[in-house]
Formats: structure tokens, C-alpha cells, sequence
């Protein structure tokens, strides 16, 4: 049985696309657990606090098909495993996805895990993703 899972773990983490590594060092405690790689992104973000019916402003750090690093423009008000919902555009494209607060690095820098994404915005983001790992394209 713990062969199945393991073999479902491995089968799930072939699936994910492979992007360029963040030049930010993660911390260690979250180096282990990380299925995919961040992606540097530097666009403004609203972060939606669900139980609080409270916004935070900020910019997205990076981001990956699990989750993003906010720095937030003022003391984050809530600690870890808060429900929450961010908002931003890249590449002309809305996102608004649901997540979670997984981690508080310091007062204005938060890692949020996305949960309960559908198939068509996980397939945007990947689509995103994608398109920031492009290398420009030399101007003619």
C-alpha cells in the first residue's frame, strides 16, 4: 500500500512542467516538500482575507503551479492557514485563485499555497508559466 502512494507520488510530480529556479533561496524547512520550482514574477497583487472581508495589497515575488510569495505592502494581520483569495494580472491575463496562507517569512512576506483550483485556471496558470519561461525573443 505505501508502495502505491509513493509510486502516485512520483507519477504526480513526472506530470508537473519543469521551470527555472527562483534565484531567491527558499527555506530549508519548505525545500523538501516543494514539487515544482518558482517562477521570478514582479506584478502588483490584492490578497482577499475570506474571514475577514480585508484586502492586502502587495506584489507577487514568484510564483509556481502550487502556490506564490507575496510581499505585502504592510504588516501581514493573519498567521498561517487562513483562507484566502489573490487577485492579479500577468501577461494581460486575470487571475484570481483561491489558497491558503501557508507561511509567514517575516510581517510582509507570505507564502500561499493554492487550493481548489479548476482544471481551466490550473491550465491558464500553466499556460503562464510557460510563457515566463520563454526567453525574450530578440527585437528585429
Amino acid at each position: 500500500m505505501a508502495d502505491d502512494h509513493q509510486e502516485s507520488d512520483n507519477h504526480q510530480r513526472s506530470l508537473l512542467p519543469r521551470v527555472i529556479p527562483s534565484e531567491r533561496p527558499l527555506p530549508a524547512a519548505s525545500n523538501t516538500r516543494r514539487f515544482e520550482r518558482r517562477l521570478r514574477v514582479d506584478t502588483s497583487v490584492v490578497v482577499h482575507l475570506i474571514d475577514l472581508a480585508a484586502d492586502v495589497q502587495g506584489r507577487i515575488v514568484d510564483i509556481s503551479l502550487g502556490g506564490c510569495h507575496i510581499r505585502t505592502d504592510r504588516r501581514f494581520p493573519v498567521g498561517i492557514f487562513r483562507r484566502v483569495e489573490i487577485e492579479f494580472r500577468i501577461e494581460s491575463l486575470p487571475f484570481r485563485l483561491g489558497g491558503v496562507t501557508q507561511a509567514l517569512y517575516d510581517p510582509i512576506n507570505i507564502g500561499i499555497r493554492f487550493l481548489d483550483v479548476s482544471d481551466r485556471k490550473r491550465e491558464q496558470l500553466l499556460q503562464l508559466i510557460e510563457e515566463i519561461e520563454k526567453p525574450e525573443r530578440p527585437s528585429d
